[in-house]
């Protein structure tokens, strides 16, 4: 049965604004904005800033479908006229991905999700917001209201393929290895994109992901486990399992670091009701299998993984991440068997993780869904080519720092997928991300 259709809109206390100073902004409550683009220009006073004028109103599809279903269709205030401020850290969506404020045009329905406390209300025309997300209006259908469209559009669920590194699935964790000609990486399977009868799990059923009677494993829908893959004869070779011994049929596992050597990794194993555990396995060599899992006794905390290994002066350190309820923090252990939280400018009561140290003892690790970077006594905010956000966690540097190696989304229904890219380094930061099939190591 169709599900039915939630339209959130601008809800305005217009019956209160008599009350008010008409050229006084009055704070609005938060919630999704509706319309078609009238106009966009630069923010005056405010550099790489747009101003989007967006005459509000109920997209036509959205409008069908509550017709349809014979639901009450809200009226909005005539003639009002929203004005949206687009920045750099504005997140634009089309097509799956994210872009720039310039792949939008003139007449476009469009929804945008502000930026928390930012909407306000001068009069009964004139409506302001900051953008925190701003959607092609096709794009926040697919993403949030998936009950409401047809058909799937392809990309959504159509990738599949073993022999491939990402598909619709997750493809998380890269380590990469070698100048990036070797990759670890973690993979599963997403829930159905839209949960009815007969749909199946998005992503590639790869090897490994099949228990003995072939029924999916009880990992595969939700888990993730390790894969390597592996560039040679000009072309990446189909990703194969990395067999961990030991690993309970539910467990997911991930590795967070493997030696230049591939001899010892790092793997964080995670099982429903327990406490993330941090164990490490060796090998004699690249053609031996990996021995039993073992404890990492030097991470401390109760809960802990993602973690690596980095070298210092007098030895080998280890970083790793302490999980407490909603929260996280970054911990460094010491040759010497020391070991204390990092930096309080990289810890904060949010959730820090995701360690991966770069060249001259940078750090790169993620704050929330924000990838950052601690480098010259400061953090700064990872960012891709592009003039609004691309979003970006896991982020992963070469032993040089040529390449960075991240996770990105793709906007789909229910759960985003993610996929692994790569980024060069360019003028001042990053260029664009290419995803991992695509690229080439040099």
């Amino acid at each position: 049965m169709r599900q039915p259709v939630i339209c959130l809109t601008v809800v305005l206390a217009l019956t209160a604004c008599g009350l008010q100073d008409a050229n006084v902004p009055v704070p609005q409550p938060d919630t999704p904005i509706f319309g078609r683009i009238a106009a966009v220009r630069e923010a005056a006073g405010d550099p790489g800033a747009s101003e989007v004028e967006i005459k509000a109103g109920l997209p036509d599809r959205l409008e069908a479908v509550m017709r349809r279903e014979g639901r009450i269709i809200p009226e909005m205030e005539k003639d009002l006229l929203v004005r949206v401020r687009v920045s750099p850290a504005t997140v634009c969506v089309a097509t799956l991905l994210a872009t720039d404020l310039s792949a939008f045009r003139v007449g476009q329905e469009v929804a945008v999700l502000p930026v928390p406390g930012t909407i306000t209300l001068t009069g009964t025309k004139l409506l302001r917001a900051e953008a925190d997300q701003f959607f092609d209006f096709a794009a926040y259908e697919l993403r949030f209201l998936p009950r409401a469209i047809e058909a799937l559009p392809a990309g959504v669920a159509d990738r599949s393929d073993a022999g491939k590194i990402n598909s619709s699935g997750a493809e998380r964790s890269p380590v990469p290895l070698r100048g990036g000609s070797v990759v670890y990486f973690a993979a599963g399977l997403l829930a159905p994109a839209i949960p009815i009868e007969g749909s199946g799990p998005r992503g590639a059923v790869r090897e490994g992901m099949r228990d003995g009677s072939g029924s999916l494993a009880p990992w595969a829908v939700g888990g993730l486990r390790p894969y390597r893959v592996a560039w040679s004869g000009g072309q990446w070779e189909a990703p194969k399992p990395v067999v961990l011994p030991g690993l309970v049929p539910e467990a997911g596992a991930r590795i967070t670091w493997v030696n230049e050597g591939e001899t010892e990794c790092l793997v964080e194993v995670t099982e429903a009701g327990k406490p993330v555990r941090l164990m490490e396995s060796r090998r004699a060599g690249t053609k031996d299998p990996w021995g039993p899992l073992a404890a990492v006794g030097a991470a401390k905390g109760e809960s802990v993984g993602d973690a690596q290994r980095f070298f210092g002066k007098d030895g080998t350190y280890l970083v790793w991440t302490v999980y407490a309820g909603d929260g996280a923090d970054l911990l460094m252990g010491r040759p010497n068997g020391d070991s204390g939280p990092l930096d309080p400018r990289i810890n904060t009561p949010g959730r820090e993780w995701s360690p991966r140290v770069g060249p001259n003892t940078t750090l790169y690790f993620c704050r929330g869904q924000r990838q950052l970077l601690f480098e010259g006594s400061m953090v700064h905010e990872v960012r891709l080519a592009g003039t609004q956000r691309r979003p970006l966690v896991e982020a992963a540097p070469l032993a040089d720092g040529s390449a960075l190696f991240v996770v990105t989304p793709r906007y789909t229904p229910g759960e985003p997928d993610v996929d692994i890219a790569v980024a060069r380094r360019a003028e001042g930061g990053w260029g664009a991300a290419v995803p991992l099939d695509e690229w080439k190591p040099e």
